[in-house]
């Protein structure tokens, strides 16, 4: 078992209400899910009553069997099979948290673009997934959704600190040094933490640990451990793409073309996953009601001839 931070400061944390935690009827299908026998009928009603679940459901069905001549569209017993209860566990989860909200105090930290960007990364996630598979889509997209949890918790466990943390302009090493250092854990070791704590499989802890840096994951290249933890990275540049302006767009560019390489993904398949993602992101901002916090913009035509080109032959202009 694979240890985040220390346990005496997670128990407190904890104790203190001061971490993020699933409600309502997602947790009573979180706990059905959880069961050995569980009433599959029961849990079926609950599932389709739920707009945002049963919509994530049928989407993976759908991609998972896109051979068929009609996509599906309402969830069945055989869809739940398909995806599997677990998976429905942890989709049952993120969709929970994304519902969670922060203390006003922590003026800095702004919650509508943090989910925002949390189901950017995510849409990103499950259509890199889609074609490389490597792991379960559901589970992908419930691990990108809440690789910035910690971010949720450090506003929400000290929203004043945190909030000044936030005015400084700091590198990503840098923030996670600070934040380690003011309150004795990071926004991600936090995260992969709660993730271990909800028994979500060490595999996907230990890759949102590393999601800034996978080179520093202990797995070996292109190992499945390293290549999920390169999965998230590229899902989080392809939602800092999506609201770049055109002053950090080569910087992004060349993250993003890191991680295709990592990955082994030819960038005219990026181009296409971007539109996928950009179109399941606009369903998702709707749905989670986070709308106003802006739009998926196209990749300006100077991103596109980077990737597809190199640098030496794109064009001088931003698009």
């Amino acid at each position: 078992m694979l240890t985040f931070i220390e346990p005496t400061l997670f128990e407190k944390l904890k104790n203190a209400q001061a971490l993020p935690s699933p409600g309502g009827v997602r947790l009573t299908i979180m706990r059905m899910c959880a069961q050995d026998d569980p009433d599959m009928a029961e849990l079926l009603h609950l599932i389709q009553a739920d707009p945002a679940l049963s919509g994530r459901i049928i989407r993976i069905v759908n991609v998972l069997n896109a051979q068929r001549l009609r996509p599906i569209a309402s969830v069945t017993l055989d869809s739940l099979l398909l995806v599997g209860l677990q998976a429905v566990r942890q989709l049952s989860l993120a969709l929970s948290l994304a519902e969670t909200t922060a203390p006003a105090s922590c003026v800095n930290f702004k919650l509508r673009a943090f989910w925002a960007q949390a189901f950017a990364m995510a849409s990103s996630a499950q259509a890199i997934t889609s074609l490389t598979r490597v792991a379960p889509l559901s589970e992908m997209f419930s691990t990108a959704l809440l690789a910035n949890i910690g971010r949720l918790t450090l506003a929400s466990a000290h929203p004043t600190g945190y909030s000044s943390l936030l005015a400084r302009e700091l590198d990503a090493p840098a923030q996670l040094a600070m934040e380690q250092s003011l309150f004795g854990f990071n926004h991600l070791n936090i995260a992969a933490a709660l993730m271990q704590d909800w028994k979500i499989p060490d595999l996907f802890c230990d890759a949102v640990l590393h999601v800034e840096d996978p080179t520093s994951s202990p797995g070996e290249p292109g190992s499945r451990q390293r290549e999920i933890a390169w999965t998230l990275y590229l899902s989080a540049t392809m939602g800092e793409l999506a609201c770049a302006s055109s002053q950090a767009i080569d910087s992004t560019l060349r993250k993003t073309v890191v991680a295709l390489e990592q990955l082994r993904l030819p960038p005219h398949d990026f181009i296409e996953l971007y539109r996928v993602a950009g179109q399941d992101w606009q369903e998702w901002t709707q749905t989670m009601h986070v709308i106003g916090t802006g739009t998926w913009q196209s990749l300006p035509t100077r991103a596109v001839d980077i990737l597809l080109h190199g640098p030496e032959q794109a064009g001088s202009d931003h698009a």
